[in-house]
Order: C-alpha cells, then sequence, then structure tokens
C-alpha cells in the first residue's frame, strides 16, 4: 500500500509516515504545538539534520510553509516541521 504512495519501504519500517496515516496536521495546530515552548538547545530531526537555534529554525520554516501554494504534504518546510514535532514528543 505504501509502495504505491511513493514511500520508500525503509520509511514505512522506520514509521516515517506516521503523521499521515490518521490526518494531515494544519500549520495552526502546528504553531500551537510548537511555538512559545521551551526546547533543547540541540534537536536531531534526522540523521542528517540538526537543528541548533530552534527558535529561527520555527520561525522560518512556518514562513515557508504559509507561502507554500502547492499540496501541503510535498512543503520541504511542512515536512521538516513534523519531524521536528516528532523529535521532540
Amino acid at each position: 500500500m505504501f509502495e504505491i504512495m511513493g514511500w520508500p519501504k525503509d520509511a514505512v519500517q522506520k514509521k516515517e509516515f506516521s503523521y499521515f496515516c490518521l490526518y494531515m496536521i494544519t500549520i495552526e495546530e502546528l504553531k500551537s504545538e510548537l511555538l512559545g515552548k521551551l526546547f533543547p538547545e540541540r534537536v536531531e530531526i534526522s540523521q542528517e539534520q540538526v537543528v541548533v537555534d530552534v527558535d529561527t529554525f520555527l520561525k522560518i520554516q512556518f514562513i515557508e510553509a504559509e507561502a507554500w501554494k502547492k499540496d501541503l504534504e510535498k512543503c520541504p518546510a511542512y515536512l521538516r516541521l513534523i519531524k521536528f514535532r516528532e523529535a521532540v514528543k
């Protein structure tokens, strides 16, 4: 099923698809969940990505996600916000 949706098999095994299974969280929901909270100084959102300035990271990602005109689930900034959310849970 996930291969049809374009998900690589290793992503399915790592459960990187979890935020799409039930429903897609909105940008407003992400804002209420993430903004105004305290986070660690460094947040690893993937093996290759470490956030070292959380406030700036969140500000830029939300600007980019709100400016995105195509399908939100294809927005790189939105996907980074989802990864960040999962990393700080």
